[in-house]
């Protein structure tokens, strides 16, 4: 198997109120399905939130997609590889235009450096989604096993909605 050096994992935002360890786990586990040595998480948005809906509300102006951005760059210049994981469902009111920009802003990070991307089942699902939507698409199937399968290169730049 082709080991590579570090994956990075593109996250939504940090957890405020849990130690995101079973997110990690996660991550974790497609880490060594893709053959990488080592992880590192960085996030399209700052804030931490408890809950997804968080960044609606505080992602209605720019501060924190753009406080993001130093993190991520650092962290793509060192990766060889990255898995979008930010979820597929957008915030609300302004903060959707701001994540939008922030996507396309990424989308263009990693095609300028030319990186391998994937995502779980054609989608920037979260890792806390990964085992139900494994589990629909593959009924029967270890999760670990299931996850081979779902983890996906993505077409660059990923779609905007």
């Amino acid at each position: 198997m082709l080991t590579r050096e570090t994956l990075l994992v593109v996250g939504s935002n940090p957890p405020s109120q849990t130690s995101g360890q079973r997110t990690l786990a996660r991550v974790e586990q497609a880490r060594i399905v893709l053959g990488f040595e080592r992880v590192v998480v960085a996030n399209l948005f700052a804030l931490p939130t408890y809950r997804s809906g968080g960044v609606s509300e505080l992602g209605q102006v720019p501060d924190g997609w753009q406080a993001a951005r130093s993190g991520l760059k650092e962290a793509l210049d060192d990766c060889s590889g990255v898995l979008l994981a930010y979820g597929v469902g957008e915030p609300v009111g302004a903060a959707r235009t701001l994540h939008r920009e922030q996507v396309k802003w990424l989308d263009a990070e990693v095609e300028q450096r030319a990186l391998p991307t994937w995502w779980v089942g054609g989608a920037p699902r979260h890792p806390s989604r990964w085992q139900r939507y494994t589990w629909r698409q593959h009924p029967g199937v270890a999760f670990t096993e299931a996850l081979k399968t779902a983890l996906s290169p993505t077409p660059l730049p990923t779609v905007v909605r």
